[in-house]
């Protein structure tokens, strides 16, 4: 990415669900230990389902081009409200190490500060993803616990860090 180009951080609408359909499978397909689903699972679903995932999603722009995104869904059952999961994070290689990974969490932990009665934030990051360790932490999550050999691609397996933002 160019020095000195703006970022534009901003939630979409469910009409430009192909901007975030694009963006997924581009993560899903270059980075898929860091996910725990596929592109196979993934490149043929409906239009209604992409419509419908793009209200938790936050993206980033640089002149016009979707270069990351962030998700987040707040769990529904009564016991658990107080829970938001941060899941779905990435951003284009080309754009990394530039901070627009820091501003889409920063610009979602606004948001989530914002919901009534959340007093946590949860996610996994597989453990070989130091960036995205790194940038957690420096926002303050701790780990809580590890998943051994949470995902499977051909024959290696990746652990799963669990760790969580109390607000």
């Amino acid at each position: 990415m160019p020095e000195n180009k703006e970022v534009d951080v901003r939630w979409i609408s469910p009409d430009q669900w192909k901007i975030y359909r694009e963006l997924r499978l581009d993560a899903i397909r270059s980075e898929p230990s860091a996910f725990g689903t596929s592109y196979e699972e993934e490149k043929d679903y409906p239009e209604e389902i992409w419509r419908g995932r793009v209200a938790n999603t936050l993206f980033a722009f640089v002149e016009g081009k979707a270069v990351g995104l962030i998700g987040h869904v707040r769990q529904s059952r009564i016991k658990q409200r107080h829970i938001v999961n941060i899941v779905s994070f990435y951003v284009k290689e080309d754009y990394r190490g530039k901070g627009i990974g820091g501003q889409l969490l920063n610009v979602l932990l606004e948001r989530i500060r914002g919901y009534n009665d959340v007093t946590k934030v949860s996610l996994a990051v597989n453990g070989t993803q130091a960036p995205a360790f790194n940038l957690y932490s420096k926002y303050g999550f701790k780990v809580v616990g590890e998943l051994k050999k949470e995902l499977k691609i051909g024959d290696a397996y990746y652990d799963e860090l669990l760790m969580d933002l109390f607000l």
